[in-house]
């Protein structure tokens, strides 16, 4: 099922389908949350100016941000860095909280304020 959620995520910030569809994709997928128009609404223009390269510093756009709450936020993104850190690095390089973007048609680790490759 998260493979699932995570195809139908990556629909909608790519673009290739409307919050409407994400949002029954999303029930039909029992995925237990929803995206609210206005808070997490990725517009077609936003959608549009979203760039992805070969890096996670490439990444620059808008996307959701997902911290295990059961909800995801709309974040920007610039240049692989998002404007505030979600999470603490750990000097070992792992974190005190788990957290994950999706932009495009990728999913990126969120360390601190900057994304890195899962």
């Amino acid at each position: 099922m998260k493979n699932d959620i995570t195809d139908i995520l990556f629909k909608y910030t790519t673009g290739e389908a409307t919050l409407e569809e994400t949002n029954e994709a999303l029930k039909e997928a029992e995925a237990g949350f929803h995206l609210e128009p206005g808070k997490n609404e990725i517009t077609p223009e936003e959608a549009a100016q979203t760039v992805t390269g070969e890096t996670p510093e490439e990444v620059t756009g808008y996307g959701l941000l997902d911290t295990g709450t059961g909800s995801m936020e709309k974040v920007k993104i610039v240049n692989g860095k998002l404007g505030d850190a979600i999470n603490q690095v750990n000097p070992d390089g792992t974190t005190n909280m788990l957290a994950f973007v999706i932009i495009g048609p990728k999913r990126y680790e969120v360390k601190g304020d900057t994304l890195a490759d899962c």
